[in-house]
């Protein structure tokens, strides 16, 4: 049975406040050692997901040593102190069940997906992993060369490499500026002290860890389970996110020369954190802009004028950081009209703002996203890991959703003015292109 010290959700209390009320069919239980253990039960679901989550990414690796965090999450599958290589292989997917990891700029997790009855051998194997890899030299020469060749892999596709490039220019000598993989130069070097470290470090105070879980759940075996199978873990309580400094100036123009056909390219610019109150509505303008099928930018260059098959924005909230971006690919001719459409269709938005059928469109859109991104367990459980690591506390649907319906036009109008400047390197948009040998366009004055 759980300790007696193993905190509910309704006995919790920060800074002498009680908590925020959990979403519906939510449980959240805080741990002696603070690791926060939350689950969200599903009607008529036969399946569980539960992940261990680490609030490290690519963007803590130490300086010098990026691919870290990513070369630690495929170690840990080459045996732990109970269990060799093959039998993690083998242990779930012999009742049928799904094991899988990945590691982001801010988090690192380890999942699984089992039918209800397996759930405790599920619980079992992922918090093994995450506390007692072996972490051999034997096996980190073989694992690092499976690495070095899924960046070789990257390095062969100008969309990935456009990716990076896109992250170095933004985030200029700061690990967000790293690839999550790392290089070749960075990942050859990485020792087994590397990797022992980044372990130490991720059941150390410095991180917090939690585990989530959803679907047909058994939230008191998950926590006597996660009691016993993360004990090693260190936490504050509540745990804290350390967000890094965002670090020095942008890179205007990062342009690198391939045997390639199309270019491709990401003009980007800085934006807003996770924590900021005008993300919902930039957000919005974003969904408008080059969100999907029905946007601005997909139906002005590809649909309108055939200039490129993928087109797309983004705006990615992140700890302390956000980023503002647009991403196309397109024959080197039609390059540099391509990239004056876009600068069009943002100094419209500029111009006019959103009319009142845009953003009943894109609250619309967001709303409909949400609701279907959460329609499965792993998906639930996914929005638990990253809304705990994030915001502090899961949100459910209809806190989102209420979220989304209370933009307003002032905010935003607000959002356009402060984030969405003309494109130009003077309002800080920077460029990061994979384009064919010789070519010589202007994409970014």
């Amino acid at each position: 049975m759980p300790s007696k010290k193993i905190q509910s959700a309704k006995q919790m209390k920060t800074s002498n406040k009680p908590l925020p009320e959990l979403p519906e069919n939510v449980r959240r239980t805080v741990l002696p050692n603070g690791v926060v253990v939350l689950s969200e039960w599903m009607s008529g679901q036969r399946s569980v997901s539960v992940g261990v989550w680490l609030g490290m990414g690519s963007r803590h690796d130490p300086v010098g040593k990026a691919g870290l965090a990513h070369l630690y999450e495929h170690m840990v599958f080459k045996g732990t102190a109970k269990r060799a290589s093959s039998r993690i292989s083998r242990e779930l997917e012999e009742v049928g069940g799904h094991l899988n990891a990945f590691t982001s700029r801010e988090q690192t997790c380890f999942y699984a997906k089992v039918l209800d009855r397996d759930q405790d051998r599920a619980v079992d194997l992922v918090c093994d992993l995450v506390t007692g890899a072996k972490l051999l030299s034997k096996d980190l020469d073989l694992e690092r060369g499976v690495v070095l060749e899924e960046i070789r892999a990257c390095d062969d596709d100008p969309e990935e490499v456009v990716g990076d490039l896109f992250a170095q220019t933004l985030w200029k000598n700061q690990p967000l500026g790293e690839p999550i993989a790392g290089t070749i130069g960075s990942v050859t070097p990485l020792s087994v002290a590397d990797l022992r470290l980044h372990r130490d470090r991720s059941l150390s105070d410095e991180f917090p860890m939690l585990v989530a879980a959803a679907g047909n759940i058994d939230h008191d075996a998950l926590v006597r389970l996660a009691a016993q199978g993360l004990e090693a873990k260190v936490c504050g309580a509540p745990p804290v996110q350390k967000i890094p400094k965002t670090g020095s100036k942008s890179v205007s123009r990062l342009v690198v020369e391939k045997d390639v056909t199309q270019v491709n390219l990401i003009l980007s610019r800085r934006s807003v954190g996770a924590h900021a109150p005008d993300r919902h509505a930039l957000g919005l303008v974003n969904l408008v802009l080059g969100g999907g099928m029905a946007s601005r930018l997909n139906q002005e260059i590809r649909e309108k004028r055939g200039l490129a098959y993928s087109i797309y924005s983004f705006a990615d909230f992140m700890l302390g950081a956000g980023a503002l971006g647009v991403s196309l690919g397109t024959e080197p001719a039609q390059a540099e009209k391509a990239v004056d459409l876009v600068a069009k269709e943002i100094a419209k938005i500029r111009q006019k703002g959103l009319s009142k059928r845009d953003l009943r469109f894109a609250k619309d859109y967001a709303a409909g996203a949400a609701v279907l991104a959460l329609e499965s367990p792993g998906s639930r459980m996914q929005n638990l890991g990253k809304c705990q690591l994030l915001y502090g506390r899961p949100l459910g649907l209809d806190e989102i959703l209420a979220t989304i319906e209370a933009v307003t036009p002032d905010q935003v109008a607000q959002a356009i003015e402060t984030h969405m400047p003309e494109i130009s390197a003077a309002n800080g948009w920077t460029l990061a292109a994979v384009v064919p040998e010789g070519f010589k366009g202007q994409l970014l004055a």
